[in-house]
């Protein structure tokens, strides 16, 4: 276990001042320069500023909060089925949550729908939307179009799939596209430069040479429609969780190669640009994948120069909390193996319920689910573990149960398992869904319709507003497990299973109230009660609870005793070593917030 302490702001955050600059003069020379139509796509981006790995301006102190698919271009496709005041209502929900940043994918195949031929007329309205309703856009790149696919020409165009609230590929779009390893600029070399254009040849550089250059502040949509300055997309992710065959069916080379070509490409369309690697899966079978990719690319003379082809690491974390920990803390260990530190963020995280409706109400013993109370004790677990290993932002996954890990079209009335055959479908398709979302899923959308309050929180909602609302502004401060009582088997970093004290302990500090927010919860199947000393000068603190309460709290001879409620979740885990050795998902949290002058000195 490693103890963080109040420390100064990493180096790899203190250039950020040079980038809002530089991204104002970029601006600003885009908005004299006479404005290009929506289709004029190259003619955007040809100001040219160095390639260099610089950090985007972020909040002083952190975290940014998320929610995957707040909206999606899949929304929009016509034929979908989705109404005007739905999708209206959608984003008041993304809102509500106390998120500032969206995620979802601009899937290239339904884009470029025959070679040379974009449609971007869904993406158009989805990002217009998101910045209309002030959120800030992590957009996933991703899907080769069959026309494009390595030893496949099969395809040669087809109507876009609509695929609300999921993220999905076909075998044929997980492939390396044609092109790749041809160069990268159109004068044969991978070197950027002023006034350089991307090599047609590439078609992974033309797509993401489009797609920046279309959304970016200043770009193609901005200077058409009037946009403010420094408007736009600016974090652009090469792909989604590589890690894994059903996204990425390539070898890792070839994912390699993608990153570079994605990252030198949207650097030189937009040299303010963020570029993500995209989010790890963290498939136990290719556990080593981030440290594999970073030993290809050290081979690359260039590697080091363009900090590693990436500003920010995304990963993801399911199910077992304390997961979202260790997932960062690897990370942040693998980079340092490298040599450098950057941004990680945990761009996916949740449990999905068994107990309420698309999930399998019938089955208490569902792998990798939760009841809705223990999937809204994870959401803050898993941020608060996941914030002192390092993380700079959190994303639920996600605002509406879309369509999950099935297929489009899934949908059924509610039931106890009746309807289920003995292949586990309904009608040719699952008889069960993941209860993944923030919110239930409204009657139009195109799975999962049935809810018998359609468009309702669930208990994670109020779970996460406890986050966005209470873990503001903060730094990690110290951890410690505590408690005298009987020891709770958890799992070690280094592997295998430990006796360690059962409860939980994680503080930060948020200094412009002078205030620690510790979070405190069981890790085993008992009740513990909590006494941890006080630190406020009068003695006095607020306690706040998963579901949002708030309750203030006197210390007694100088000290505070707080209920921590029993852990519950014994769901199986096929994907560790030690299934039903230890609890997945601690009791319920509570968080105590209260003055601490010591911390500052005062």
């Amino acid at each position: 276990m490693r103890d963080n302490h109040l420390s100064s702001t990493p180096l790899y955050r203190r250039g950020w001042q040079l980038a809002a600059a530089l991204t104002a003069l970029c601006a600003a020379i885009l908005i004299l320069a006479p404005r290009p139509s929506v289709a004029d796509d190259q003619a955007v981006g040809l100001i040219y500023q160095p390639v260099v790995p610089i950090q985007a301006p972020p909040a002083p102190i952190g975290p940014l909060y998320g929610v995957v698919f707040i909206s999606s271009a899949e929304d929009r496709v016509p034929g979908s089925g989705r109404t005007t005041g739905s999708l209206e209502q959608q984003y008041q929900h993304g809102l509500a949550t106390g998120a500032t940043w969206n995620r979802w994918p601009l899937y290239w195949f339904n884009i470029e729908k025959s070679p040379g031929a974009f449609d971007w007329a869904t993406q158009d309205a989805t990002v217009r939307a998101d910045l209309t309703h002030g959120l800030k856009l992590n957009a996933i790149l991703l899907g080769t179009p069959g026309f494009y696919t390595t030893d496949d020409a099969v395809r040669a165009s087809r109507p876009p799939r609509p695929r609300p609230g999921t993220l999905s590929l076909d075998s044929v779009e997980r492939a390396t596209p044609v092109g790749l390893y041809e160069p990268i600029f159109s004068d044969g070399t991978d070197t950027p430069g002023p006034g350089k254009l991307v090599n047609p040849a590439n078609k992974w550089a033309n797509f993401t040479w489009l797609a920046v250059n279309r959304y970016k502040p200043g770009g193609v949509l901005a200077q058409a429609e009037g946009w403010p300055l420094g408007v736009g997309v600016t974090h652009w992710e090469m792909w989604n969780e590589p890690d894994l065959n059903i996204f990425w069916d390539a070898s890792k080379e070839d994912y390699a190669r993608l990153l570079k070509v994605g990252y030198l490409t949207a650097k030189q369309a937009d040299p303010a640009a963020q570029v993500l690697f995209a989010g790890l899966a963290n498939n136990v079978a290719k556990a080593s994948y981030y440290q594999d990719i970073l030993t290809i690319l050290a081979a690359d003379p260039a590697a080091a120069q363009y900090g590693f082809y990436h500003d920010i690491l995304a990963t993801h974390s399911y199910f077992h909390a304390w997961k979202s920990w260790y997932h960062v803390y690897r990370a942040l260990g693998t980079m340092r193996d490298f040599g450098f530190e950057k941004p990680i963020w945990l761009n996916e995280s949740g449990v999905p319920a068994w107990d309420d409706y698309p999930g399998p109400v019938w089955d208490p013993q569902s792998a990798l689910r939760a009841t809705t109370k223990e999937q809204a004790d994870y959401v803050i677990q898993s941020a608060f573990y996941a914030l002192f290993a390092g993380a700079d932002g959190v994303f639920h996954f996600q605002l509406y149960d879309g369509c999950g890990n099935q297929p489009a079209g899934t949908d059924f009335p509610p039931h106890n398992g009746e309807l289920c055959d003995a292949n586990g479908e309904y009608q040719g398709k699952p008889c069960a869904g993941d209860a993944n979302g923030l919110y239930t899923n409204p009657t139009d959308m195109s799975c999962f319709r049935q809810h018998p309050q359609p468009a309702s929180p669930r208990l994670t909602q109020a779970a996460y507003n406890v986050l966005t609302r209470h873990v503001q502004n903060v730094m990690p401060y110290w951890r410690k497990r505590e408690g005298a009582a009987k020891a709770c088997p958890v799992e070690n970093p280094g592997g295998g299973i430990v006796q360690a004290p059962p409860q939980e302990w994680i503080a930060f500090y948020r200094p412009a109230t002078q205030e620690r927010v510790v979070g405190m919860w069981t890790l085993c199947g008992r009740a513990e009660t909590a006494v941890i000393d006080a630190t406020s000068p009068d003695g006095r603190a607020t306690l706040v609870f998963a579901d949002g309460r708030t309750q203030p709290i006197a210390a007694v001879d100088g000290h505070y005793t707080i209920q921590l409620p029993a852990a519950t979740n014994r769901n199986p885990y096929p994907f560790s070593n030690y299934p039903n050795a230890i609890y997945p998902i601690g009791g319920s949290p509570v968080i105590l917030i209260e003055k601490d002058i010591a911390a500052a000195g005062g």
